[in-house]
């Protein structure tokens, strides 16, 4: 079954805090027994030590262990009355004395001299023979034996041999031993209850946590996926053509930054759609013209209606001069666009090819009735550019500068050097370009169509051209006013000395 990242990141964040809860739980059982048993340990330590002192000091009086010898409910009394006694007026308070008063077998005590109340019958309430109590008091099971190791009296089974032995001693003498059994080997039934309880509600914990991991963890995978499915759809819509595909815009946050990439994406997609589309119906009206040109020529002179005479010929070559020029500028841009338009890098003296062009264009420019200005500075301007894209990159210009001139104005050409920067200025007379259509002079296909007409103009792709060979040349080209009333082009290229390879 194959997941989406949905449930990927609901079981990843889910199984991090199951597995932390999972780990908690463990760690705190494990501390959990550790400090319970210690707690258990250090309870039994002290109630044994003062079990010892009671019982040296009742056999200094007594001289044997008589008096407790398979009595198990002498046994019983002596050890609540030794625990009582610790916190009353000492270790064996007169009043608690196994032969004293309310001891056992003392005058006041039960089964004493004096004393009204028999012994106790049957096992203790609180013995290991009754479901319960699993001790006496504080005190775990224990035995108690005489110096030969032989078993006095016990409040239960008797411990395994191995148990460690505490030694009981009167006047430095050895008078018996005592065994108290570890909680390690036998709880209490209360604190066995008490730590099982303890557990279960551990282990109870851990799966609410888990529980409650698992639902945070949905909640969160919806939350943080929720821009990330937006954006996933947004991107399937744009995939399948709908450039109009926006996502919105919300929190400052990696998530906003992406749909606002997204967003400009599209909106380029968008543009770039639309000039294509644009691109294509201008072609094809660039292409249509001549062509409708040169059929009606054709028909004409076939019909008989116009002889194929100079006039007509020179019509036709016309028409098909600018068709081979049209095709010829594409062919060019096709090739810049995808980065294969051949230079040849050379160091040249750019003023004397801007002379020559500038030149070349003199008697057309007289022709219409255009005056041509230059002024090229004397020493040498050489830059690393490829001669013949450079000759074509002035041709353009001033073919440009050409055609859209008023008969009567004038045309600019200057060169000159500011701080290793070569600067090509080519400036004409009215009519002029607006303001904000400058910055799109150097989109393909674009023309000014009210002062520069598709009668008069090109097909739109000369400055195109220009500014694909201007950036190969890593140079600037920029479009202004002209102080003379048109076009101002202004051209700034490394000079070779500030050229680097």
């Amino acid at each position: 079954m194959k997941l989406g990242i949905t449930s990927k990141l609901f079981l990843a964040i889910s199984t991090s805090c199951v597995a932390i809860a999972v780990t908690m739980g463990a760690a705190m059982r494990v501390s959990f027994e550790n400090g319970f048993f210690d707690y258990l340990g250090e309870r039994n330590t002290s109630s044994a030590i003062q079990l010892e002192k009671a019982l040296e000091g009742a056999y200094a009086q007594h001289g044997s262990w008589d008096f407790l010898r398979n009595d198990r409910n002498a046994w019983r009394t002596f050890v609540e009355n030794a625990h009582i006694g610790s916190s009353q007026r000492g270790p064996w308070g007169a009043e608690n004395r196994p032969d004293g008063p309310g001891g056992p077998g003392g005058p006041g005590g039960p089964g004493g001299p004096g004393s009204d109340m028999p012994p106790p019958d049957g096992p203790p309430p609180d013995s290991p023979d009754q479901a319960g109590h699993g001790g006496f008091g504080p005190l775990p099971p224990c035995a108690l034996y005489d110096v030969h190791k032989h078993a006095v009296v016990s409040n239960g089974p008797l411990p395994p041999p191995e148990t460690s032995l505490e030694p009981l001693k009167v006047a430095g003498q050895v008078v018996g031993w005592l065994s108290v059994a570890s909680p390690e080997n036998m709880f209490y039934t209360a604190d066995r209850r008490f730590q099982v309880r303890q557990l279960r509600a551990t282990w109870i914990i851990v799966a609410l946590a888990a529980v409650l991991a698992a639902v945070v963890a949905m909640v969160l995978a919806r939350i943080f996926l929720a821009p990330i499915r937006r954006l996933a759809d947004a991107t399937h819509r744009l995939a399948s053509g709908d450039y109009a595909t926006r996502v919105p815009e919300g929190s400052r946050d990696e998530f906003n930054q992406l749909a606002k990439d997204f967003n400009q994406l599209a909106v380029s997609l968008e543009q770039a759609e639309r000039s294509r589309r644009n691109f294509i119906a201008d072609i094809s009206h660039e292409l249509r013209t001549p062509l409708a040109v040169l059929r009606g020529e054709l028909e004409a002179i076939e019909d008989g209606v116009r002889h194929l005479d100079r006039a007509s010929l020179t019509s036709l070559q016309t028409e098909v001069t600018m068709l081979s020029q049209l095709i010829d500028d594409l062919y060019e841009l096709s090739l810049a666009d995808i980065g294969a338009l051949s230079f040849e890098k050379v160091p040249v003296d750019a003023a004397g090819i801007v002379e020559a062009a500038a030149d070349a264009f003199e008697e057309r420019l007289n022709t219409r009735q255009i005056a041509l200005e230059t002024a090229i500075a004397e020493r040498p301007a050489v830059i690393v550019a490829d001669p013949y894209r450079l000759t074509q990159l002035l041709k353009n210009l001033l073919e440009n500068a050409l055609r859209y001139t008023d008969p009567g104005g004038k045309v600019c050409v200057s060169v000159s050097m500011h701080a290793q920067r070569l600067h090509i200025d080519v400036q004409d007379s009215y009519p002029g370009v607006p303001e904000p259509l400058l910055p799109h002079l150097f989109e393909r296909l674009f023309r000014v169509d009210i002062s520069r007409s598709r009668q008069s103009g090109g097909a739109g792709l000369g400055l195109a051209l220009c500014r694909h060979i201007v950036e190969a040349h890593d140079g600037t080209i920029e479009a202004a006013r002209s102080p003379l009333g048109g076009l101002w082009i202004k051209l700034r290229f490394p000079l070779q000395s500030s050229h680097h390879d």
